[in-house]
């Protein structure tokens, strides 16, 4: 059976087609999507509507994001914590 397919207007046998190549997803260009929520700042009070609004805010007032913390030195205190209440106990 022969299939029809229609390129620039005609309508050609597809076996005559040469197969279309798209680009890979690596050679497409995306936009960049924050998913940052604009908020109020705690401390100046104004609103943040990105990361990089958000970053000069802290740095303004020497603030410092938990999660950009290292946990170890956390992780080690509880320990140490644990430890000498058992120790107490």
């Amino acid at each position: 059976m022969t299939v029809y397919v229609i390129r620039e207007g005609k309508l050609v046998e597809k076996s005559t087609v040469a197969r279309r190549q798209f680009a890979n997803s690596a050679n497409l260009s995306m936009p960049m999507i924050s998913r940052l929520e604009p908020f109020e700042s705690p401390v100046t009070g104004k609103e943040i509507t990105s990361w990089g609004e958000r970053e000069r805010d802290m740095a303004a007032v020497g603030a410092v994001d938990p999660r950009d913390l290292p946990q170890k030195p956390f992780e080690k205190r509880r320990a140490d914590n644990a430890r000498a209440r058992n120790t107490q106990a």
